[in-house]
């Protein structure tokens, strides 16, 4: 974790805790900000302390960064329901970190809803192809250490789950990049882990990629794809 992310946490979750102290007293709620912000923090100095990978055992690796995400996602809760939504974001940021530590020294995501909001709000904000490629490395990263339970227990019908979300996101990302071999990295990531959501996916961009903003090689990339996905499967 870098200087500048732990930072703006620090700042966050001050702005969190006084938010909190003003609206409580919560004698209900035993999971309070403080508690969290100490958790996370916590985890932070840990992960600090074993930056070189391999420096932890995979599962207290897995452990760790279990704990961390699932302190951040309730932390987030608390600044949504404080009305904080730029500090939601800066807690949020922080789990994409904890996500690329748990890659980096192979261990498995067990928790993605906060790591997909932050990849989904940074790729909102940027257009520049550069970026969107460091972006898709990231998700790239990210999803090839995703929890099992994770992969197969997708629910038929609900679009919602993460990593659905995440794999769909890096698609979506590597199609705005408008760089063949990165689009070609995405759908060959898609078709590998969400196969039967291929040609509703490919339909919808091909129908997308009409649109002047792209490119002619967009264009046929996705009908290539599209062809390949309604002819064969």
């Amino acid at each position: 974790m870098n200087r500048d992310s732990r930072r703006a946490f620090r700042h966050a979750a001050q702005s969190v805790t006084e938010a909190f102290n003003r609206a409580g007293p919560f004698p209900e709620q035993e999971v309070t900000p403080p508690l969290l912000i100490d958790a996370v923090t916590q985890c932070l100095d840990i992960a600090a302390r074993s930056a070189e990978p391999g420096a932890l055992a995979a599962a207290d690796v897995d452990e760790i960064g279990t704990h961390a995400l699932e302190c951040i996602t309730d932390l987030s809760l608390w600044a949504y329901q404080l009305g904080l939504q730029a500090e939601r974001n800066t807690i949020e940021d922080l789990a994409f970190d904890f996500a690329r530590w748990i890659a980096r020294n192979d261990g498995a995501i067990s928790v993605l809803e906060p790591v997909v909001n932050t990849f989904a709000r940074r790729a909102n904000s940027t257009h520049d192809p550069a970026d969107l490629v460091l972006l898709f490395d990231a998700i790239r990263e990210v999803l090839a250490h995703v929890a099992p339970q994770l992969r197969n227990g997708l629910e038929a019908g609900n679009p919602a789950q993460p990593w659905r979300i995440l794999n769909f996101n890096g698609a979506i990302i590597a199609t705005r990049s408008q760089q063949p071999e990165l689009m070609c990295a995405a759908f060959d990531l898609l078709e590998q882990n969400l196969p039967d959501e291929c040609a509703a996916f490919y339909e919808e961009g091909a129908r997308q990629a009409e649109k002047q903003v792209y490119a002619q090689h967009v264009r046929d990339i996705m009908r290539e794809r599209f062809v390949k996905w309604t002819t064969r499967h």
